[in-house]
């Protein structure tokens, strides 16, 4: 005897026919969800390539960089998590006044050191601070010239050719705070920057400010900073070292080497240091280091005319 088979009741069959309909929809997502998750991988992996590299051999998306220097808020350049976390402190008009301001990252003795540099006279001319490159191996520092845009996007990495520092050059300068002062070569031109920095003397009253520099190593920031404020006359410094000035602005985190800015002529004034633990401290262009410019400016012209 057999048994009547049991029709489907109505709900029964719009469940069968919705999951028929469904099953394209959950395979779209699951594909949709495995490509964006490829996509991730990708980006944040090029974007690895991207951190600041401290031989000038890394290649973009191809090489990959210490883990040390990958950049989490800019795995994806443009999202709003970048934008919010790390917005950048610089209108586009500022960014071309200040696209001279790089960074320089050295291996010196196996550790990584950084300062802001910025480009005088040259494209391929540039000023910082001359502690970067000591080393008690005697061994000559790696370093690599970088340069960043509006993103925080590296666009150049640049070998140093040579340096020359008034602490190795000039007898007794080693250690001198106010001394602490380099002229670095680098291997080819900028061709990202769009001016060079105009660097004058300081003539020791005070004024308003601005300093444009990075973070140490840009460990997760590569944006310039921006900051203002006053430096003081040489009475008013506190710092204990004669020929250094001091400031007020907030250099917490802010490299060596960073340029002091006039903010009513535009023109560097000084350098931002730090001598032992005190912060908020300005050298200035002395004989040395103006002779060292102009010797390297003229140096560039002779070879310019021996090339023609």
């Amino acid at each position: 005897m057999m048994r009547p088979q049991r029709r489907a009741t109505p709900v029964q069959v719009k469940a069968a026919a919705y999951g028929e309909r469904a099953w394209p929809r959950i395979w779209l997502w699951l594909c949709s969800g495995l490509v964006a998750g490829a996509l991730l991988l990708l980006n944040w992996r090029a974007d690895a390539g991207t951190a600041l590299c401290e031989t000038g051999r890394c290649s973009t998306g191809t090489h990959e960089q210490p883990m040390r220097y990958s950049r989490l808020a800019t795995a994806l350049p443009g999202s709003p998590f970048a934008r919010a976390s790390h917005e950048s402190e610089l209108s586009e008009q500022e960014f071309s006044s200040f696209s001279g301001v790089g960074m320089i990252v050295c291996t010196v003795d196996g550790v990584s050191r950084s300062s802001t540099a910025f480009l005088v006279g040259a494209f391929d001319i540039a000023v910082t601070v001359a502690h970067t490159f000591e080393s008690r191996s005697g061994k000559p520092a790696s370093c690599v010239y970088n340069s960043t845009d509006m993103m925080g996007q590296i666009r150049e990495r640049i070998p140093v050719a040579y340096v020359k520092s008034q602490w190795d050059m000039e007898p007794g300068a080693a250690g001198e705070p106010t001394k602490d002062l380099a002229v670095v070569r680098l291997a080819q031109p900028s061709r990202f920057a769009h001016r060079t920095m105009p660097l004058g003397r300081f003539s020791g009253d005070g004024r308003r400010v601005v300093m444009v520099g990075f973070k140490e190593l840009s460990h997760s920031d590569t944006f310039k900073q921006k900051k203002h404020g006053s430096v003081y006359d040489f009475l008013g410094t506190h710092t204990g070292v004669r020929g250094a000035f001091a400031h007020d602005m907030d250099s917490q985190h802010i490299t060596p080497g960073a340029p002091v800015i006039d903010e009513r002529t535009g023109i560097i004034i000084g350098i931002h240091t730090r001598l032992g633990q005190r912060s908020n401290t300005m050298i200035t262009m002395n004989d040395w280091l103006e002779a060292t410019i102009r010797a390297e400016l003229q140096r560039e012209t002779q070879e310019a005319a021996r090339a023609n």
